[in-house]
């Protein structure tokens, strides 16, 4: 079970030295898709050229153009890189073929399709993905439709529950479940036993980043 820090606000000088305080604190450190847009990749190439041995998800939500999208990911120093769920099927494979010839992974977030969740994992797994993220529903953006402004499901059904129902449908991908999580819940996620629980706010807003993060670390396995 590993720890990732995503990365989604900040000025680029404070992610390059959050990077630098972090980096043997989490296991992953994730690079935020609003930090892709803002900044591009040069944020990943420094923060690779500083940290060689830093596992860096490159959230840039691949929807189309997944080949050339994922090789300048690659090349830039990312270990995984993401696409959306509802992207096609051919942009997945192809995304899985670069990703993996270059040793690295793709993460696909299921976000996109919460109504098919076990249905879609079933096809992203089949096309090779190596990590399914579910959002855990710890806050309000990933529970309703912003636009309808309705519930995306039945409110008897908790985003955790598609999680619980996308791990079903899993037969090579591993767990990922981000949005919201901190103290206060992490227990019920690791119930689920994902393969990464991402953290964002419960360590990045706090006073002592590093003292949040090797909290949050004590309540996973020891793997030693």
């Amino acid at each position: 079970m590993k720890l990732q820090l995503t990365l989604d606000h900040g000025k680029y000088h404070e992610m390059i030295g959050l990077a630098d305080v972090m980096a043997d604190h989490v296991d992953v450190l994730e690079i935020g898709f609003p930090q892709v847009v803002t900044f591009g990749l040069g944020l990943v190439k420094e923060i690779r050229a500083a940290h060689p041995d830093l596992t860096l998800c490159v959230d840039c939500k691949v929807f189309h153009g997944g080949t050339g999208v994922t090789t300048r990911c690659f090349e830039a120093g990312a270990d995984i890189v993401t696409v959306l769920s509802g992207a096609p099927d051919p942009v997945i494979a192809k995304m899985v073929e670069k990703a993996h010839g270059y040793g690295g992974k793709v993460m696909c977030d299921m976000a996109a399709t919460p109504r098919t969740t076990g249905k879609r994992t079933a096809e992203v797994d089949q096309l090779g993905v190596d990590y399914v993220m579910v959002p855990s529903g710890f806050i309000p953006e990933y529970d309703y439709d912003l636009e309808t402004h309705r519930r995306w499901f039945s409110p008897k059904i908790r985003p955790l529950d598609l999680a619980k129902v996308a791990k079903r449908n899993m037969r090579n991908a591993r767990l990922a479940l981000g949005t919201g999580i901190n103290e206060g819940n992490i227990r019920e996620v690791m119930g689920l036993d994902p393969e990464i629980i991402m953290v964002g706010r419960a360590i990045f807003d706090t006073d002592d980043r590093v003292m949040a993060a090797d909290r949050m670390r004590r309540y996973l396995p020891f793997e030693g």
